[in-house]
């Protein structure tokens, strides 16, 4: 169904490397996120009881705070929402209404004075009924102008309405057919599909509104292996307030903050959810043929850098294998005991003052140069390659495989070479 609030695919603008499925869903996601944020905003300025509106700022502190702390579990309950199907847009263009009334001829009648007719007299004064037949004239002549001009707008609008209607079925037949393009190149595991149909799952993760993350994605087919690359929310730009304190005296409200001890574990504590959140939405999306292994660098802006690529620290990344992953308890066993189940890192600092090495990094992620590791997992920092929880089972299933297949290469030529034929 068409509606009025959805984002335009005639008029969403792209970035480079998106495909036009993942820039409509991410301006349709950005959307809902700006309409949510407004309508708190517009509910915050009716409030001139400053009391009522500390206990409303408290109210939406709660809800925050839930939210974050619920982050794995809410989408965990509410599933993958993403399929092929739901990328398609069927929504028919609205039909054709035209608001304006049609001219009525009594209303004219009144508006010029029109006379009722009145037989005696009439009958008495010719004038009088000479009178009343002139205005009701008038009254004929300015309702036919009016009722012609009223059709000559209702056409107008009509072919306007129509040459929009025009545009946005050719613009939504091409947009379904990049869907299409989009699906096919996926299921033939084409690198830039899977990347993109990633960050098109990701964008669609359930998150609180006042959080801001960016998604990207590498995937490189001969491992089965995708990367993940995400620009988290920064330690310093999250609300940590948990109430609203009015002061009558002062005639003014102020926020009753976490202490940093508490911050602290919950900032960490939501950056491992998200973790989690995008390696488990990956897994039940994309195929095994595909994925096998999944690995999420989570990055933030570091203010001591200038803006460049080397500005970003990575403060927490991790690598599972599909076998792995899926024994992990998500729902009962805290996100920092799966973390660590996985050979996690975690820096330091998390507010991007140090930064770890990635547990896996292409080239063409960000990269820096400091390589502090968190002490409980290895001071003398983890490499790059080092080995991995389910890491020696898949490369030896891989290895079986192709030698299996080539002996059965091998089984189909000989007796082919035998008879010249295939049996």
């Amino acid at each position: 169904m068409y509606k009025d609030n959805d984002p335009d695919i005639l008029e969403t603008i792209g970035i480079a490397g998106e495909t036009r499925p993942e820039t409509y869903i991410r301006a349709k996601a950005g959307q809902a996120r700006r309409e949510m944020l407004a309508r708190i905003q517009q509910k915050r300025e009716s409030f001139a009881d400053l009391n009522e509106l500390a206990e409303f700022e408290t109210k939406q502190a709660e809800i925050f705070l839930q939210e974050c702390k619920n982050i794995l579990r809410d989408n965990l309950t509410a599933g993958v929402k993403t399929d092929w199907a739901s990328l398609y847009n069927d929504r028919p263009y609205p039909p054709f209404v035209y608001k304006n009334p049609a001219p009525r001829y009594n209303q004219i009648a009144r508006e010029r004075g029109v006379p009722q007719k009145k037989f005696f007299s009439e009958l008495l004064f010719p004038s009088v009924k000479k009178e009343r037949l002139k205005k009701e004239s008038e009254a004929k002549m300015a309702y036919n102008v009016k009722s012609q001009q009223y059709e000559e707008e209702k056409a107008a609008g009509a072919a306007a309405h129509e040459k929009k209607r025009e545009a946005y079925m050719a613009a939504q037949s091409a947009y379904n057919s990049k869907v299409e393009e989009l699906q096919f190149n996926f299921a033939k595991g084409q690198p830039a599909a899977v990347e993109s149909f990633t960050r098109i799952l990701l964008n669609c993760i359930e998150m609180p509104d006042h959080i801001n993350i960016y998604f990207d994605a590498v995937y490189l087919p001969g491992e089965r292996q995708l990367i993940i690359d995400c620009l988290l929310p920064a330690y310093y730009d999250l609300p940590r307030a948990i109430s609203y304190q009015y002061y009558k005296d002062n005639q003014a409200i102020a926020p009753v903050e976490m202490s940093d001890q508490d911050y602290d574990a919950f900032y960490l504590n939501l950056i491992q959810q998200i973790t989690l959140t995008a390696v488990n939405t990956v897994f039940n999306a994309i195929p095994a043929r595909l994925v096998q292994w999944v690995a999420f660098n989570g990055w933030v802006e570091n203010d001591k850098i200038g803006d460049v690529l080397e500005s970003k620290a990575c403060i927490i990344s991790c690598r599972a294998s599909r076998d792995v992953f899926a024994a992990l308890d998500l729902l009962n066993v805290r996100p920092a005991d799966n973390i660590r189940e996985l050979g996690g890192l975690t820096a330091n600092s998390l507010a991007g003052a140090e930064t770890i090495q990635p547990v896996v990094c292409p080239e063409t992620f960000f990269q820096t140069d400091e390589t502090k590791q968190d002490p409980d997992n290895a001071k003398e920092g983890l490499k790059p390659l080092a080995y991995h929880p389910g890491e020696f089972k898949m490369a030896t299933t891989k290895l079986v495989d192709e030698m299996m297949d080539q002996i059965e290469k091998n089984l189909l030529q000989n007796a082919g070479n035998k008879d010249g034929t295939i049996h």
